[in-house]
């Protein structure tokens, strides 16, 4: 799937502080180059590190979407969190907003957030898989049986 490469560094860098990330491992070569081609710009030619961060698409290996939309899920609820500390009509909360909307209409594309049911395999919730039996095999009498001895 092709993206643009800030959508990349932002799925790139969440992927690093995810233990064993089969994403990052997947897109580890192409991760290292495009940051090392990152930082030698950033440092020499802002323009050209502007125009490869916004208007350079990037393929993203996803063998795993779950895994991806579980990544964009938390990226979003950071951004909004994010967002949420910055002054009204400043630059940084119109930046985060582009971020937020474009990253929200690929989880999107992807299927949306990832259901209970998904993450975990099908199985039911506690709770959810309908009236649970009394304890102990004893009803609502608390161990008396209803009537007994009684007219």
């Amino acid at each position: 799937m092709e993206i643009p490469v800030w959508q990349f560094v932002r799925i790139m860098v969440a992927c690093e502080r995810r233990p064993n990330s089969r994403l990052l491992a997947v897109n580890a070569d192409s991760w290292a180059e495009l940051d090392e081609a990152l930082t030698g710009l950033a440092q020499s030619d802002f323009d050209a590190y502007s125009k490869l961060m916004m208007h350079t698409d990037v393929h993203i290996e996803a063998p795993n979407k779950t895994e991806l939309r579980r990544v964009l899920d938390s990226l979003l609820r950071n951004l909004k969190l994010a967002k949420r500390r910055t002054r009204a009509g400043s630059t940084e909360r119109t930046d985060l907003e582009f971020e937020i909307s474009e990253l929200q209409a690929l989880l999107d594309k992807l299927g949306g957030r990832v259901s209970d049911e998904e993450r975990d395999g099908g199985k039911p919730h506690g709770g959810s898989s309908g009236p649970r039996p009394p304890r102990s095999g004893r009803g609502l009498s608390h161990g008396r049986t209803p009537n007994k001895g009684r007219r």
